[in-house]
């Protein structure tokens, strides 16, 4: 089994980034250093000269692959197994974090450009948390509910139609009113559910039609790209949202990345009806977010008639 020169420093300096010690102490993480890595490698300067380029040989392969507790079939030559090392080491690392699940929605993203924000996510999730004491095999165990206390969770897809009356009935149980944000809607819907939601504008690598949804032990986060036009950021929170309404993650496989590589929601093209489901349900929310309340919905205005008036067009709005 070997592996090119170049493939094999690129593939040290993933796992160096990926696979990391965990201070028993403070509970933070830390890189391993190249003198750690040495000491189970033959030689003063070996793993220097691997990452330089030099060859290696089986044992030297065997003795990494040990130390950073990966198959020594990352080192090999076929590119699907590789791929599919990394991704359980991804999964692993996040879950080490707290992090039950991880989505990445709205847009079609190459698998390599998955992984790479994975990678920035795990960095960002070890900076800013944590990890917790145990971690339990079964992640269904110690696994939250996300009943929204709205609708129930299914595995049966909705229609076009129902997604437009459970956005509706989601609003008027929120007690919301046009013109509504999507942060007053995740506050509220927190309310409701008992289940803190926190939102955060930050770097998803200029992917602006990109949301994440990163599900904790004790809050859902929903992570949106800090560059994005706020119309962008706002169909991007409300489709998070609707995967939280629907608990889509409770449903099949808990790390999986949704693709959606069409325009025409009708047909269906999503590849995960899951998205689909989530992506209608954006578009319903920002249009009732921005939908004039009707004259005889809207609460007696106080003051003048002129106001009143404002009121029915939709000028003003009561809470």
């Amino acid at each position: 089994m070997t592996a090119s020169a170049e493939s094999l420093a690129d593939r040290l300096d993933w796992l160096f980034d990926v696979v990391v010690a965990r201070d028993p102490e403070t509970g933070t993480w830390r890189r391993y250093t190249d003198a750690e890595v040495q000491r189970v490698l033959p030689g003063p300067t070996t793993l220097e000269r691997l990452r330089a380029g030099a060859s290696p040989d089986p044992g030297q392969l065997a003795a990494l692959a040990a130390f950073f507790e990966v198959d020594i079939a990352f080192f090999g030559d076929d590119p699907a197994v590789v791929d599919q090392i990394r991704d359980e080491l991804l999964v692993s690392a996040l879950r080490a974090c707290g992090v039950l699940s991880y989505l990445i929605c709205r847009m079609s993203v190459p698998i390599a450009t998955q992984r790479e924000q994975l990678r920035h996510a795990l960095s960002r999730e070890r900076a800013a948390m944590r990890a917790p004491e145990t971690w339990h095999d079964d992640q269904r165990v110690e696994e939250p509910g996300h009943d929204s206390g709205t609708t129930g969770m299914t595995a049966t897809p909705m229609s076009m139609a129902q997604l437009h009356t459970l956005c509706r009935n989601l609003v008027e149980d929120l007690g919301l009113n046009a013109p509504f944000g999507p942060h007053e809607l995740c506050e509220r819907l927190a309310a409701h559910r008992g289940r803190r939601i926190k939102v955060r504008a930050t770097d998803l690598g200029a992917t602006s039609g990109v949301g994440h949804l990163a599900p904790t032990r004790d809050m859902d986060r929903i992570f949106v790209e800090k560059n994005s036009p706020a119309p962008q950021q706002t169909l991007v929170i409300f489709h998070e949202v609707m995967h939280i309404v629907r608990d889509h993650l409770q449903i099949g496989d808990t790390f999986s990345c949704g693709v959606g590589s069409a325009e025409d929601l009708v047909t269906s093209a999503y590849g995960d009806w899951r998205e689909w489901e989530a992506e209608v349900g954006a578009r319903e929310l920002a249009r009732l977010a921005q939908e004039r309340p009707r004259p005889n919905r809207l609460p007696p205005a106080a003051g003048s008639a002129e106001q009143s008036i404002a009121a029915a067009f939709g000028f003003t709005h009561g809470r």
